[in-house]
């Protein structure tokens, strides 16, 4: 496991896209049902559920439209050891058109789309495509 929950909740998710597994279920936080409704948001993910009463999952159902992958690739930015902070107008652009990058801010957890219409910085935690 790695020291990060929240890198360790993406690479459980890149993971099981690369093996083509249909769910996915991890410990729950508030961050990660965060980021989560990202990935909902912006089709990376069908749905989610939290389960449990005292150690509550969180149950990912993978979306694959036309029976291609959703997810074809991550990027970690910001990890234990060095966090990589950014003013809304220097954000690194995505590598890809269909990208998003995952930012953590003032006002919750935010696309770089979303943050640069709402002009806030923040960290960037990882970029999908």
């Amino acid at each position: 496991m790695l020291s990060s929950p929240i890198i360790d909740f993406l690479i459980r998710i890149k993971n099981a896209y690369a093996v083509n597994k249909k769910m996915v279920v991890s410990p729950s936080s508030k961050f990660k049902v965060a980021v989560a409704q990202l990935l909902v948001d912006h089709s990376y993910l069908k749905s989610f559920k939290i389960e449990g009463e005292k150690k509550k999952t969180i149950t990912l159902q993978l979306s694959y439209p036309s029976q291609k992958k959703s997810l074809h690739g991550l990027k970690i930015y910001s990890k234990p050891g060095r966090r990589l902070y950014h003013s809304f107008s220097t954000f690194p652009w995505a590598k890809h058109k269909k990208s998003i990058i995952i930012i953590s801010t003032s006002k919750g957890i935010l696309s770089h789309r979303q943050a640069i219409k709402a002009e806030v910085g923040g960290e960037l935690i990882a970029e999908l495509w």
